[in-house]
């Protein structure tokens, strides 16, 4: 169920949606996410130092749910947060203002602020 699509009287439905972000590296991925208006598969793996397969997993939970879109640039996949329900919105401007004092976050940003080799750059041989 995408996010957009609950049913405000249906608890049951409530809960699908807010399962997508039961996970930390998910949590993780939100919190990158906020940073950026998009980010590379790559540039979260990096960030989260975790295989590939494994981002590509949990933001294809993320996906499915309506908390992230995607587009194709070539090969690479980019992501962004969205904002397709008021729901979201509101509950993205909690994770805005509540989630700085959270010290796994405050790393993740400074890895992500860290220069890396771009492996989404047209000519990289490096990504996937």
């Amino acid at each position: 169920m995408r996010i957009h699509e609950y049913n405000t009287e249906n608890v049951t439905d409530l809960a699908e949606v807010m399962q997508a972000l039961a996970d930390v590296n998910r949590l993780r991925i939100i919190n990158l996410l906020l940073q950026a208006d998009e980010l590379c598969v790559c540039d979260i793996e990096r960030v989260l130092d975790v295989p590939q397969a494994r981002v590509s997993r949990h933001l294809t939970i993320l996906r499915n749910s309506g908390w992230v879109a995607a587009r194709r640039d070539g090969r690479w996949m980019h992501y962004r947060l969205t904002d397709d329900a008021p729901l979201q919105r509101e509950l993205v401007r909690g994770f805005r203002s509540q989630w700085s004092g959270v010290a796994e976050f405050m790393r993740d940003i400074e890895r992500l602020q860290q220069p890396a080799i771009v492996c989404c750059e047209p000519d990289s041989e490096d990504h996937p």
